[in-house]
């Protein structure tokens, strides 16, 4: 056992920082069902958090579409998903305050997603909050997507900051997997549906909003027994 200080929080995007989640069910229901699938919910909550291509790849082999390649179906989703974001996405409560928390503490921030860069550009412009992350990570700059930890690797890396050092947030398992894969600490804060499956366990804290991040974040800044 030992205490190790945390200096860097690690973002996920999708469902820590914008309310997202819900747009990309309903861009996957209506871009695979237009290509012949049928929809299933459980499906869809199985795969939160995979890549898109991931996912795609899933609706794929289980409903297989002539016409469109793999590629050109998950553009379609991507797309969608864009326009949804750009007219409707909105920040998740406590979000701001929490980014403030932590640059007046000179933590060091970085966002690490399974979303394309082209997403973040729109998400980040909705929000208004690309200044805060000194490193931005997106699938496309890595060779495997989360459940591994390559995107936060590569986000500690470049902001110079060992693994034992970094907290992620997240609110997926997959996402959960790769914090924990990445040698990090794990927050995760799932949608209230999911709050209490027993898969979420293997985060070491879980929280019901962002709105409490602040009072756990203040413990971590000091030490964390890992």
């Amino acid at each position: 056992m030992k205490n190790t200080l945390i200096t860097t929080v690690l973002f996920d995007m999708d469902g820590v920082l914008i309310d997202s989640e819900g747009f990309w069910q309903q861009a996957e229901q209506e871009v695979f069902t237009s290509m012949g699938a049928t929809w299933d919910e459980e499906i869809a909550i199985q795969t939160q958090g995979k890549t898109t291509r991931a996912v795609t790849e899933l609706w794929y082999s289980l409903f297989p579409w002539e016409g469109k390649s793999i590629e050109e179906v998950e553009q379609m989703v991507i797309d969608r998903v864009d326009e949804l974001i750009s007219t409707e996405g909105e920040i998740k409560e406590g979000v701001i305050q929490t980014l403030n928390f932590l640059k007046e503490r000179k933590v060091k921030i970085g966002l690490a997603t399974n979303s394309p860069e082209s997403l973040i550009n729109t998400v980040l412009k909705r929000l208004g909050i690309r200044d805060y992350f000194q490193t931005i990570v997106s699938v496309d700059h890595v060779e495997h997507g989360k459940p591994a930890p390559d995107v936060y690797l590569r986000a500690a890396h470049n902001l110079g900051s060992e693994p034992r050092e970094c907290l992620v947030v997240e609110d997926s398992f997959t996402g959960a997997t790769a914090g924990k894969n990445a040698g990090m600490t794990v927050v995760a804060i799932p949608d209230h549906l999911q709050y209490e499956q027993e898969r979420f366990d293997i985060a070491d804290f879980k929280l019901k909003s962002m709105v409490f991040l602040n009072e756990k974040i203040v413990s971590f800044l000091h030490e964390v027994t890992v």
